[in-house]
């Protein structure tokens, strides 16, 4: 029998915010992501929205990155009656990216 090793933080492009994510920790996360993988994609449902929301016009403002994709869906929950918006925002690194970054060094 071989085991799998469970996804480590960091191994995919993919942020996804949670009701309690901190707008500085999101960004940081963030930023850690766009370092090691050039690009993120940060998701987010529900009351959320508005998070992922902010967090792309901050990185956008400040020059570390540019949003290349932005798309809603509608996700049917199966024990819920509702239905839950999700938004997904993708940014890239910018031209100054890695200038800016300079003091954040990615541990192994």
């Amino acid at each position: 029998m071989t085991t799998t090793e469970p996804n480590k933080f960091n191994e995919t492009d993919v942020y996804r915010v949670r009701g309690n994510t901190r707008l500085n920790e999101g960004l940081f996360l963030c930023k850690l992501i766009m370092k090691k993988h050039g690009a993120v994609q940060i998701e987010g449902m529900g009351v959320c929205i508005s998070l992922v929301s902010k967090f792309s016009q901050i990185l956008s403002k400040n020059g570390f990155a540019v949003v290349k994709s932005i798309r809603s869906e509608n996700v049917e929950r199966e024990n819920a009656k509702g239905i839950n918006p999700k938004l997904i925002i993708r940014l890239e690194k910018s031209a100054q990216f890695d200038k800016l970054t300079e003091n954040i060094a990615l541990k192994n």
